[in-house]
C-alpha cells in the first residue's frame, strides 16, 4: 500500500532520513490515518494507541467535534498576531479562568515556551518586589520541564549535554520529598517548579504531604509556587487538572499537550496581581492564542466536560492499574506501578525497550521512560475492551520473556 502522496512506507522513511535533522530515533512505521484510540498505517496495519502523542491527543485521533472547530475556524480566520483581539481566544481565556483560582492567562505553541514564560515571570515578579539578588529557580530531580534553554536548566541535570553549555544560571535541584532541601534555598528563591507527577522521569507522582507542605512554606516566604501540568493537565489524571486531585493550589500553572488535542498550543495561568509583571514589551508569542488553536482548544474543553472524562480517566486508569498490579503479582519482571488516572508507568527489571517492540508486533503502542519503565498515556475516551486487550498481550509477552 502507499500514502496519499503514493510513495511506499520505506519511500516516506527514506525521505524523512534523507531531509529531517536526525534528532529522532523514530519506529519504521509511517501512520495515516487515525480514529479514536486506533491508528493505521501506509500498509494497512492498525494499532491501538496508548501514547496519544506523548499525552496529548486526550480525546483520540480526529474527534469529529475537534475537527469540525478547526475546519469551521479555518474558514473564518487562521491568524491575526497579539497587535489585535479576537473573539475565540477571549472565549478560551474566560474559559481557562473560569475552571481554576487563576485568573490570567498567556497564551503560547507549547510545553517549553510555557515553562519559559513561567521562569520569567517568577524573576520579573521577584525583581519588581525585592529587586536583583532573589531568582533562583527550585525545581526536582527527575523533572522535565522541556528542551529550551531555561526549560531545560530547570529539568533533571541528567539530561544536560556538554556540548551545549553554558547553560542559564539560577537553576538548583532538590530531591523529592526534601522539606530541609526546600528551605535551604528560600533566602534567593522566587520559584519552585514542579510536575505534580513526573512523566519523562519515570512515572513518579510527587508525595501528597511533600505538595501541601512545600506550597504553604512557598507562601509563607513569598516564592512562587508554580506546577507544571504540561503533562497531567486537561482530565487525564482523574480531574481537569492534577492539582484538582492533590487537594493544592498553585500560583503559576503551566499547560500544552492536551489543550488542544494535538493542535500545538501552550498556556501560563497565574492570578492577575503576579500576571502584571509582565506588562507591555517584556513577552510575546507570535502565534500564542492563534484563532485555530484556540477554536481547537475550545472545543476540547467542551468535549472533555460533555463526555465527562476526565471521571473517565479515573475509572479506566484503575482498571489498567489492577490489571497492570495483576500482572506484577504474577510476573517477577514487573518492579512497581504507579501514577494517576491514565498516566501510568510499569517499572521492569530490565530495559523496557524490547517490550515496546513487542508490544508493536501485536498492534499497541506504549513508550519508555527512564530506561526500564513502560509508560500508558491513551486517550482518556479508551474503552475497557482495548484496556484489557493490552493487558492481555503484556501478560504473554512478559511470560514469553521469562523463558
Amino acid at each position: 500500500m502507499t500514502g496519499v502522496y503514493g510513495k511506499s512506507s520505506q519511500e516516506y522513511i527514506d525521505a524523512v532520513n534523507g531531509a529531517l535533522f536526525p534528532n529522532y530515533r523514530q519506529f519504521p512505521i509511517v501512520f495515516t490515518s487515525g480514529r479514536g484510540a486506533r491508528l493505521r498505517d501506509t500498509e494497512g496495519n492498525e494499532y491501538v494507541d496508548f501514547v496519544a502523542g506523548i499525552a496529548t491527543c486526550n480525546l483520540g485521533h480526529c474527534h469529529p467535534g475537534i475537527t469540525r472547530a478547526i475546519v469551521n475556524q479555518a474558514g473564518r480566520l487562521i491568524h491575526i498576531s497579539n497587535w489585535y483581539y479576537s473573539d475565540v481566544q477571549a472565549i478560551l481565556a474566560e474559559r481557562l479562568t473560569s475552571l481554576t483560582s487563576l485568573d490570567r492567562v498567556f497564551f503560547c505553541n507549547s510545553g517549553a515556551e510555557a515553562s519559559e514564560t513561567a521562569i520569567k515571570l517568577a524573576r520579573k515578579r521577584s525583581f519588581d518586589k525585592y529587586g536583583a539578588g532573589r531568582n533562583l529557580v527550585i525545581s526536582i530531580f527527575g523533572a522535565f520541564h522541556g528542551r529550551t534553554m531555561k526549560a531545560l536548566s530547570a529539568t533533571d541535570p541528567r539530561h544536560h549535554l556538554e556540548a551545549f553549555a553554558p547553560y542559564p544560571e539560577g537553576f538548583v535541584h532538590i530531591a523529592p520529598g526534601d522539606i530541609e532541601g526546600l528551605k535551604s534555598h528560600f533566602p534567593k528563591a522566587c520559584a519552585l517548579f514542579i510536575e505534580p507527577v513526573q512523566g519523562e522521569g519515570g512515572v513518579y507522582p510527587m508525595d501528597r504531604d511533600f505538595l501541601k507542605k512545600a506550597a504553604d512554606l512557598c507562601k509563607e516566604h513569598d516564592v512562587l509556587f508554580m506546577l507544571d501540568e504540561v503533562q497531567t493537565g486537561m482530565g487525564r489524571c482523574g480531574a481537569l487538572f492534577a492539582h484538582q486531585v492533590l487537594g493544592i493550589e498553585p500560583d503559576v500553572m503551566t499547560l500544552a499537550k492536551g489543550l488542544a488535542n494535538g493542535f500545538p498550543i501552550g498556556a501560563v495561568l497565574s492570578t492577575s496581581d503576579l500576571a502584571a509583571s509582565l506588562g507591555p514589551g517584556t513577552h510575546g508569542s507570535t502565534f500564542g492564542g492563534n484563532p485555530l488553536a484556540c477554536a481547537a482548544a475550545l472545543a476540547t474543553l467542551n468535549i472533555l466536560e460533555a463526555e465527562d472524562l476526565p471521571r473517565k480517566a479515573a475509572e479506566v486508569g484503575q482498571r489498567l492499574r489492577a490489571g497492570l498490579m495483576k500482572l506484577g503479582e504474577k510476573h517477577i519482571q514487573v518492579k512497581d506501578v504507579r501514577g494517576l488516572g491514565l498516566l501510568l508507568g510499569m517499572e521492569l527489571s530490565e530495559p523496557a525497550a524490547p517490550f515496546v517492540q513487542a508490544l508493536m508486533k501485536r498492534g499497541f503502542l506504549v513508550t519508555t521512560v527512564a530506561d526500564k519503565t513502560l509508560r500508558f498515556t491513551p486517550p482518556l475516551n479508551i474503552t475497557t475492551v482495548e484496556v484489557d486487550s493490552i493487558l492481555t498481550a503484556l501478560d504473554e509477552i512478559l511470560t514469553e520473556s521469562e523463558g
